[in-house]
């Protein structure tokens, strides 16, 4: 007998992992903090669905510069209504900042500067209001199966 196990559950209980790590501009190691980009790298790399990685960017990003980079890392996108647990998400803060998380299947796991720290949290139609895309992680070991 073999226990159904959803796609995305590895995702969220990576990022889950993460809970309780401080936040750090640019942070990649939950044992020295992370950012929003920081831990949806730091799960793509745990599970080797991406070795994608930037730093190049601000405390403050210009106006969809992680959507942007979100495409360039091969995450797939999909319609707000096919949103599942061990989707990213990015997010739109006031007028023009974004932000990424991951959705979990209590709500949300994300970096965030203003909570100090990676936290989960539910999804309730505020933070459903400011979600503008949703992206599927890549399949990173499938795609490059037998390459070196």
């Amino acid at each position: 007998m073999t226990t159904y196990d959803p796609p995305g559950r590895r995702i969220f209980l990576t990022a889950r992992s993460c809970v309780g790590s401080v936040f750090r501009h640019q942070g990649r190691n939950p044992e020295y903090g992370l950012d929003c980009i920081g831990l949806i790298i730091y799960v793509s790399k745990v599970l080797g669905l991406s070795g994608f990685d930037i730093t190049d960017y601000r405390k403050i990003p210009r106006r969809d510069a992680i959507s942007a980079h979100v495409r360039a890392a091969g995450f797939g996108e999909r319609a707000k209504s096919g949103m599942m647990p061990g989707d990213a998400v990015i997010l739109r803060i006031g007028k023009y900042l974004e932000h990424a998380a991951i959705i979990s299947d209590r709500g949300i796991i994300h970096a965030c500067e203003k909570y100090g720290g990676v936290v989960e949290h539910g999804l309730d139609a505020e933070w459903r209001s400011r979600i503008i895309s949703v992206h599927s992680f890549p399949d990173f070991s499938h795609k490059h199966q037998g390459t070196v």
